[in-house]
């Protein structure tokens, strides 16, 4: 476990240790992707996971990615900014930049948990592709890639103050015509300020890409606008998938940080968390990938979405469940006569759930004729497929 172990326990209560995805659409449930996810608890960068530098990129002058600013110590991968005692090339100083060697992050939800530096340098969290041929024009030149900006902020003297108390995302596509020229960044953009400065506290920043037309932006796991990606150039803006970026760098826009400032060590460094990306699959279906992993990631859950109709309108009754659990297992249902202080099981149903947080639907076709004089209650129980324990327990009452 990692350092944090004990402050998670008190942490837990508002939510930032089980940190979730939003609720999934009826039919599907969160997994997650390990490519693109991290808890950083080991002493080296995963590199089957990760580069240590930014393929086809060495950074925005006057600041280089540098494999040097990249360590992980305590649970956090930190990106220390420095200066270099001689300018390399015409950067003068540095900050990192970590980038998942998968390019196959499509649509999902992406969080990542970080605080930011306090210098003239941002720490971000974004997904990108590369150029390729725009194919919808009889011109083979003009070319198209693709970003999208979850969080990028300035956390020591913003030249723009959102940027140091502020959830900053962005969508562009990025056009370069048949006849060549620059790059036209085709933008829309979202926002919200944040109840801390960046630098000050860690924040879980996350965005929810639907499609090729749409993604949803969430600040410390609270929902705060989505954006209908423009569609200047094309009718699906974002239909490839991309690779994922944790990056400090320079801006144009923003004056660097001063020496003193890089070689202060209480400020220069961005400490990273943790990055997770989920995808969804229907809820039967198996998904070994995520199977496989061993994270406290989910807590035990088993609840109905709707409270459900008694024993006296219907014969047949519509469950509309929620779940989540860390490992395989199944919903126990049973409906529960009462009567004189006596309980017994009369109609029982199971199915078999997935790890992960999910949302299903079953029908409850009732097999006996309930009597007026008679109360009756809805049992579900989240059971483990492993050991057989009961994980979770909900009941409802079906006779009013």
């Amino acid at each position: 476990m990692k350092k944090t172990i004990v402050l998670c326990c008190l942490m837990v209560l508002v939510g930032i240790c089980h940190a979730v995805p939003p609720l999934p659409p009826l039919g599907f449930r969160w997994v997650l992707q390990p490519e693109f996810s991290d808890e950083f608890n080991g002493d080296e960068l995963n590199s089957d996971k990760w580069f240590d530098y930014y393929p086809g990129w060495q950074g925005r002058t006057p600041a280089r990615f540098d494999p040097r600013a990249l360590r992980l110590s305590g649970g956090y991968l930190q990106i220390e900014s420095g200066v270099y005692k001689k300018p390399v090339k015409d950067y003068t100083m540095y900050g990192g930049a970590v980038v998942s060697k998968s390019s196959e992050a499509h649509f999902g939800y992406y969080e990542c948990r970080f605080k930011a530096s306090k210098i003239g340098m941002s720490t971000t969290f974004w997904l990108s592709n590369d150029k390729v041929p725009f194919e919808d024009t009889d011109c083979p030149r003009d070319s198209y890639s693709q970003e999208l900006d979850i969080q990028e902020c300035v956390g020591g003297n913003p030249a723009f103050p959102k940027m140091g108390k502020g959830m900053n995302s962005n969508t562009h596509y990025r056009y370069v015509k048949c006849e060549g020229g620059r790059e036209n960044f085709i933008s829309k953009g979202a926002g919200t300020t944040l109840d801390s400065e960046v630098s000050e506290e860690f924040h879980t920043y996350a965005a929810w890409w639907r499609d090729a037309e749409e993604v949803y932006f969430y600040a410390d796991n609270a929902f705060f606008q989505s954006i209908k990606i423009r569609k200047d150039i094309s009718e699906q803006p974002f239909d490839r998938p991309m690779h994922v970026n944790m990056v400090t760098e320079t801006y144009d826009w923003q004056p660097a940080p001063s020496v003193k400032e890089l070689k202060d060590k209480s400020i220069n460094t961005s400490y990273y968390d943790w990055i997770r990306a989920y995808k969804l699959v229907p809820v039967d279906q198996k998904d070994a990938a995520s199977e496989a992993i061993d994270l406290d990631l989910f807590e035990n859950k088993i609840y109905l979405k709707e409270m459900p109709k008694t024993v006296f309108e219907s014969k047949n009754i519509s469950l509309e469940y929620v779940f989540a659990s860390d490992e395989n297992t199944k919903v126990v249902c049973k409906v529960v006569e009462r009567v004189n202080k006596k309980a017994q099981t009369i109609q029982s149903m199971e199915w078999q759930v997935y790890a992960g947080y999910g949302h299903g639907q079953a029908d409850l076709e009732l097999d006996f004729t309930p009597t007026p004089s008679k109360t009756y209650q809805l049992e579900l129980e989240l059971v483990s497929s492993v050991s057989g324990d009961v994980l979770k327990k909900v009941s409802y009452d079906l006779s009013k």
